[in-house]
């Protein structure tokens, strides 16, 4: 319960005197009917209030200072809890609807659109569109309701049956279902497309030149809610009492931010948009009128919000020329930002604007919800101009073709603006090759890329309104090259991983090697579930072959680190590294009413546990008042506090600074609204210090440094340094000279200093530490903090020791010549090795 919001409320927003909240006891329990509530909220138009009301229950529309909201039994239950007043409020009715229902419609006949089609009537119209234009339109059934209604497409185009290398485009209304202007005018725009075809040039150049797809009904539930032969019962939710339009995935908010499972209705249209490659669409609502352009969910603007602009500036200008002056006059003379309206998540404009790459807006088109029938036609009237001039702004832009330059076949290259594109604004080319990008006048670089082929970017490309800049690309695969990325790199111990093959050079075979994978080998492009069992570091390789026989190999070493995991609870564990998740675990969200308090103290002596967030999401509020995590420099939560985090903004690393070295964390969810929680990496962290003497000696450091530039790490040093030499090269300060770049701390060095002096590294304690020794000299480094026994490493090694000696020194290790002067490796330094085989040695973890 949240007892304590209507006061913080009061205190953050100013919205209430105590009076009011002496009224509360009257709004507490209420007789809640089955089905729908309907009522008001006074907000002061205030956006925060209103973006917690839109993470509860539906909002209708936001009038002045009030908020109208829809809640199903489950939401409206969740909203009392929050303690805010509401009044009922009825639902509008215009006394007027009483609507004209036609059972059978003969689209050739129809003389006045104005009437409402019955369910059966509905299903015929569409399928009479594919009847009598065959060569223009196909009619399909995309998927079906919660009751198994249909959810119906028409597909218009001179080529139905081809997919071209042209734009598509889609149309759908009414996934609100009593939201009902939406539902006609699609329909009547199919017709007037089809009608008109062959006869008005410009109705011939668009469908031409554009797969149009157009959904007049995305809930048939909702709108036939008091059975087949009726809109008059309509309603805004399907049939489980679902708002189609928050059911979406949701960039900010993840996959399921309404808290229910996708409904049929929402699987259908995701599937559609996986398997279609829409440029742009806009989805038809009522309630209000005005063009919604994204984002939604985000405060902040699109990359694209010149264009979004001015696209629906002149959707609603058009209007002015044709409508009445009181008629889409709202808001910006017509046009408004998602999100400065108000916002909500889950929508279907946001979903597809983020996930697809697709241009959509929302188009709300009638201040009345039911519209009267006899104002049908005055909508058409007013608005068809300005959906056609819509539909043409998908050939705007930059468009063309992208191919092997090899082959010539197509690629579905990803086309994206430098300097311009953000949250996934760029755009794909579809399985032709064929791509879209419509822009705002100005001069671009556009980069063109693909798996396995080299970038190229085309500069200075200018776009200007209302024309089309065509450009066509070839890629070139380049030389053969292997690389790979992977799904993940941090994984929890039986925790699977995605490979995928990013060679340049059009190779023809693959082999993969795992390293503690399962399987461990592959010979699949892209291969899927590898499997980790064991907690390490593991290497990944991968070898190419082109058709022309020749190779090219990259190895990744250490490139799977695979974690102990730890879920959110009441607990204090002992680490040395691990994954950390809410208490929902890799895959789901927390859950309401969570109180833990967890401990994470260091495995290893001196050292402090360290946390750095890889992923963060849990319920936004300004003051984190909700849902909460709160990171404590200590083992209790009586310890300095580092932070109170909500939202989506954590993405740092906090160390532990208290002679414990511990963490604690305390997380708290409130009775409603979860998100996806978080994940983490828990390490210890640790400083070692070597002490370097004047001339030559041999170094090494068990920590991965914080950081690993060679120059910076040396810095302290200043001019007692001379020169640092390792495997791959050398550093010299005062030639000027540095081929090692980063330090590698799986080898030994050699360095010469000109008086004594210390140096401190501060770093990650990494497991196991394990070796790779060449057959031949090899520097040695010592990846423990504890000595190690020269015996132990002799045994390890299986006869392949030939010889170890200290660097500069005069203590060695011989069998063979029966001199045992070396008797223990230390830490911080490094030593030569002779092996007579190549061999490997994994040192004992920290002390």
């Amino acid at each position: 319960m949240r007892p304590y919001l209507p006061i913080l409320l009061a205190l953050i927003f100013g919205l209430y005197t105590p009076e009011t909240f002496s009224q509360k006891a009257e709004f507490q329990s209420p007789t809640i009917p089955s089905g729908i509530k309907y009522f008001t909220i006074e907000t002061e138009n205030n956006p925060q209030l209103i973006s917690l009301l839109q993470r509860v229950v539906s909002i209708d529309k936001v009038e002045a200072n009030q908020v109208f909201a829809h809640a199903n039994t489950h939401e409206f239950d969740l909203f009392l809890k929050l303690g805010i007043p509401w009044q009922e409020a009825k639902k509008a009715i215009n006394p007027s609807f009483r609507p004209r229902m036609l059972d059978e419609v003969n689209i050739r006949e129809i003389e006045s659109w104005d009437f409402y089609p019955t369910y059966d009537a509905y299903l015929d119209m569409m399928a009479q569109f594919a009847t009598n234009y065959p060569k223009l339109c196909d009619t399909l059934t995309i998927g079906y309701s919660e009751e198994g209604r249909k959810l119906m497409m028409v597909k218009i185009s001179d080529n139905v049956s081809i997919r071209e290398a042209e734009p598509q485009f889609l149309y759908t209304g009414t996934m609100h279902g009593d939201e009902l202007v939406g539902f006609v005018l699609l329909l009547r725009l199919a017709d007037y497309l089809l009608n008109n075809y062959g006869t008005d040039p410009e109705i011939t150049a668009l469908v031409n030149n554009t797969e149009i797809w157009i959904n007049p009904l995305a809930n048939p539930d909702g709108t036939y809610y008091g059975g087949n032969h009726t809109v008059w019962t309509s309603i805004r939710y399907n049939a489980n009492n679902v708002n189609l339009n928050r059911n979406y995935p949701d960039p900010d908010d993840g996959p399921h931010p309404d808290g229910n499972a996708w409904q049929a209705e929402t699987l259908a249209f995701m599937q559609l948009a996986e398997e279609e490659h829409f440029v742009m669409s806009a989805n038809l609502h009522s309630g209000a009128e005005v063009i919604n352009y994204p984002w939604d969910t985000w405060q902040h603007l699109t990359a694209d919000n010149d264009w979004w602009y001015f696209v629906c500036r002149e959707y609603a200008d058009t209007v002015h020329e044709y409508a009445p002056t009181y008629y889409l006059d709202g808001f910006d003379d017509g046009v408004t930002n998602g999100y400065d309206w108000y916002t909500i998540s889950g929508g279907r404009q946001d979903y597809m604007n983020y996930y697809h790459h697709c241009r959509e807006v929302t188009m709300e088109l009638s201040n009345t919800k039911k519209l009267a029938e006899s104002q049908l036609e005055n909508h058409w009237d007013w608005n068809y101009r300005s959906m056609l001039n819509y539909i043409k702004q998908c050939h705007y832009g930059v468009s063309g073709m992208v191919t092997d330059e090899n082959t010539g076949k197509p690629i579905a290259a990803k086309v994206y603006i430098d300097g311009h594109d953000e949250d996934n604004s760029w755009v794909y080319a579809d399985e032709n090759g064929f791509y879209q990008r419509m822009a705002d006048d100005g001069i671009y670089n556009i980069t063109f890329s693909a798996d396995g082929y080299v970038p190229v970017t085309i500069q200075n490309v200018a776009v200007q309104k209302y024309t089309t800049t065509p450009i066509n690309v070839t890629l070139n695969s380049g030389e053969l090259d292997a690389l790979f990325s992977a799904s993940d790199t941090e994984v929890p111990i039986g925790g699977t991983v995605d490979f995928n093959d990013q060679s340049s050079g059009n190779p023809s075979a693959w082999q993969w090697s795992f390293e503690g994978g399962t399987p461990d080998t592959s010979a699949l492009p892209s291969p899927a579930g590898i499997t980790y069992s064991s907690a390490g570091s593991f290497d990944v390789s991968l070898t190419v072959k082109n058709k022309s026989g020749e190779t090219s190999t990259l190895v990744m070493e250490d490139f799977i680190r695979v974690h102990n995991t730890y879920n959110m609870t009441n607990e204090t564990i002992t680490i040395f590294d691990a994954l950390f998740y809410d208490s929902g675990g890799k895959d789901e969200a927390y859950q309401n009413n969570e109180d833990y308090v967890m401990t994470f103290l260091p495995a290893i002596s001196n050292a402090m546990v360290n946390v750095t967030f890889m992923e963060f999401s849990v319920e936004e509020q300004s003051v984190c008042s909700y849902d909460w995590l709160k990171i404590y420099d200590g083992n209790s939560t009586s310890a300095a506090l580092i932070g109170t985090f909500c939202g989506t903004g954590l993405s740092e690393s906090y160390t532990a600074t208290n002679p414990a070295g511990a963490l604690t964390f305390e997380f708290h969810s409130d009775v409603s609204v979860t998100e996806p929680g978080w994940k983490a990496q828990l390490s210890c962290h640790g400083q070692q210090t070597l002490q370097l003497d004047e001339g030559w000696s041999g170094i090494s450091i068990f920590l991965e440094p914080s950081g690993s530039d060679v120059e910076n790490l040396l810095a302290p040093l200043g001019e007692t340094l001379e020169i640092l030499v390792g495997n791959n090269g050398i550093f010299w300060p005062s030639a000027g000279i540095n081929t090692l770049g980063n330090w590698d701390k799986t080898q030994g060095y050699i360095i010469k200093m000109n008086n004594n002096a210390a140096l401190d590294f501060t770093g990650t304690y990494t497991h196991p530490n394990s070796l790779s020794l060449d057959s031949g000299w090899n520097y040695l480094p010592v990846l423990t903090n504890m000595p190690v026994l020269v015996e132990d490493f002799e045994n390890d090694l299986s006869g392949a020791l030939v010889l170890i000696k200290e660097i500069a020194g005069t203590h060695t290790y011989w069998p063979e010549m029966e001199i045992y002067t070396l008797l223990n490796l230390q830490p911080g330094k490094a030593y030569l090795v002779y092996l007579n085989t190549p061999a490997n040695f994994t040192f004992q973890d920290f002390e």
